[in-house]
């Protein structure tokens, strides 16, 4: 059994952080006293026969936690959340920009930071360019710690980015239709233009350009 204001142990009933838990409430059934744990999930926990004095340290170490988020909550808000990117005085670009924050596996069950905290974080890093230029370590797998939480905001975020320029350029490709009529011969066409497209040698398509969009969409199917 280990119960504290991180985690609620009590084998065999339960195992798990506090963050995954919602309620605490008594229930009497024919003289028994039952500790209905309510979760994030919607699941209910049943435990027995616990003690007084167990029962008490358990609602104790929830409301501990519960003083904890809020006490987190509102340190991070947005209003006074600071990046933590010092610049050097001088620096010409972006190379000497250094992380104030690092990666704190004591820290892996903090609360999650705000919505708003990291979309604002997500839009300073991309108006600094940190997202491109290589200062953010990717964040450590199962940690919730403040900074894996700011580098998965920052990261994601430029991959979201890069997702949506590629998925931009395949549906520019995908709205000409090809068929091959010969030996490394194609027709290009959509609704309103046909092309002839050939890659032998040399290449050509007869539009008259040599690196043309239909020459690529032949190239990318």
């Amino acid at each position: 059994m280990k119960i504290n204001f991180k985690v609620l142990s009590i084998p065999p009933y339960i195992s798990t952080a506090w963050k995954h838990i919602c309620s605490l409430h008594i229930e009497n059934r024919q003289g028994d006293v039952i500790l209905v744990i309510g979760m994030m999930n919607g699941q209910k926990i049943e435990i027995p026969n616990l003690q007084p004095r167990i029962i008490e340290l358990i609602f104790s170490s929830h409301s501990k936690y519960l003083d904890q988020e809020v006490s987190s909550k509102n340190s991070l808000s947005s209003e006074s959340f600071s990046l933590g990117f010092p610049l050097k005085i001088g620096s010409p670009g972006l190379e000497n920009i250094e992380m104030a924050m690092q990666h704190q596996p004591e820290q892996k069950d903090s609360p999650d930071l705000p919505p708003e905290v990291l979309t604002k974080i997500r839009s300073i890093s991309k108006a600094m360019g940190i997202d491109e230029a290589g200062l953010v370590m990717k964040a450590e797998p199962h940690c919730n710690c403040p900074y894996c939480q700011i580098a998965r905001a920052i990261l994601n975020g430029s991959e979201e980015n890069e997702v949506a320029d590629v998925a931009e350029e395949e549906l520019t490709f995908r709205n000409w239709d090809i068929e091959q009529t010969g030996d490394k011969l194609y027709i290009v066409s959509n609704e309103k233009e046909k092309y002839s497209v050939y890659l032998g040698e040399p290449i050509g398509c007869t539009c008259g350009e040599n690196n043309c969009d239909h020459i690529r969409a032949v190239l990318k199917s």
